[in-house]
């Protein structure tokens, strides 16, 4: 029988997100029989037992990886990686998200690691931080660059961005779309969130699914709510997610007196039952390396407004496939819903048009079929 092919995909934890579902469906669907596959993060988080309960795979437990700079936990966490690589001796290794992607291509660059891949879900940097900081950023990501021998991206854009800064050469490059399972959500309309919020066919509902943190700006969509609520007397907001800015979050809507027409709910595992309950999906972050939440919206059919960043404009054609505004602009995002709810026939053609790209681009199938195209090329 012929050797299988050891690899191990390294992420940072295994909170709700993007960059961790894209992880797990890949080390679900790659073909067990051809290779040996193994998993390695920080077991924290609310999507362990779904990686806990992944046949035919091992996974390694790193308590000191984190997603914050911590001296400390870091250079325990890259001596335990590096320390795994060199017994394992795997043929492959692919990191996930920007701390792993450091510390696990370190390690397996002194391993000697025949491929090195790394998944850019999103930036360490963005134009919203200090210039020095993003500089230093930057430079890391040449150094590490030199290190991989594919960087795939998750947008088009992305992989622009990469070659305008002189981050990689394009050879380095490939593009591969963040899959998402399009059978959980082209599931008939469903009224069950609503029912949950206690909301009656009448009123409108907004939405978002992401954590509650700085990268999402969260505060922005409150205070764009803020003037479509005294347009739209029967609209409510929904946001689906938690993290550090909830408490900041709250005493916002406790400010503007809207506690009776936003609803937090906390993490959800199924946001396939969300979607069919919105009548329109709000996105506000001020960095996103795509915006797996708009795939998911689309591919419901529901209408969606957001921020033009990082990758977002591939998905989010202005005018053709939903609408976009600028980041940190309450204004622009309560002008976006506003013109929206008052024209929701045309906005769900926008939608339509937006399913049919997310439905022909982001099957999870294709993407795991390319990311095995992908190593038989490197191997």
């Amino acid at each position: 029988m012929k050797n299988k092919i050891k690899i191990i995909h390294v992420i940072t934890h295994l909170p709700i997100g993007g960059a961790q579902d894209n992880t797990l469906y890949t080390v679900e669907l790659l073909d067990k029989e051809k290779y040996d596959i193994s998993l390695c993060c920080n077991l924290d988080g609310e999507l362990v037992e779904r990686a806990e309960n992944i046949r035919g795979i091992k996974i390694f437990d790193i308590p000191f990886l984190c997603r914050e700079v911590n001296p400390y936990k870091d250079i325990k966490a890259f001596i335990l990686l590096y320390k795994l690589f060199k017994k394992e001796n795997y043929t492959i290794i692919h990191t996930h998200s920007s701390k792993a992607g450091l510390l696990g291509r370190f390690a397996a660059m002194l391993n000697k690691t025949p491929v090195i891949i790394h998944t850019i879900h999103g930036f360490a940097f963005n134009d919203f931080m200090n210039v020095f900081k993003k500089s230093f950023f930057i430079n890391v990501e040449k150094l590490l660059a030199k290190w991989t021998n594919v960087l795939i991206t998750v947008s088009n854009l992305n992989k622009k961005k990469i070659i305008d800064l002189n981050i990689a050469k394009e050879t380095k490059l490939k593009n591969i779309y963040s899959g998402i399972d399009l059978k959980l959500f082209t599931n008939k309309n469903n009224i069950e969130f609503r029912k949950e919020l206690n909301l009656k066919s009448h009123h409108i509902l907004l939405g978002s699914v992401g954590r509650l943190s700085f990268q999402k700006d969260p505060i922005t969509m409150i205070n764009a709510f803020d003037i479509v609520a005294k347009r739209f007397s029967n609209a409510h907001l929904v946001l689906v997610g938690d993290g550090e800015l909830r408490s900041i979050i709250v005493d916002r809507i406790d400010q503007l007196h809207l506690n009776d027409r936003v609803h937090l709910t906390g993490n959800k595992n199924n946001p396939w039952k969300i979607y069919h309950s919105l009548d329109l999906f709000i996105m506000s972050s001020i960095y996103e390396g795509l915006g797996r939440s708009i795939t998911e919206a689309l591919s419901c059919g529901v209408p969606v407004v957001c921020t033009s960043v990082e990758g977002v404009p591939e998905i989010v054609r202005d005018n053709k496939t939903g609408i976009l505004v600028p980041p940190k602009d309450a204004s622009a995002l309560a002008e976006g819903v506003i013109k929206s709810l008052n024209n929701m026939e045309a906005a769900k053609k926008m939608a339509s048009k937006g399913r049919k790209f997310v439905n022909d681009n982001f099957d999870v199938n294709k993407m795991v079929g390319d990311i095995d195209a992908l190593y038989d090329r490197q191997l």
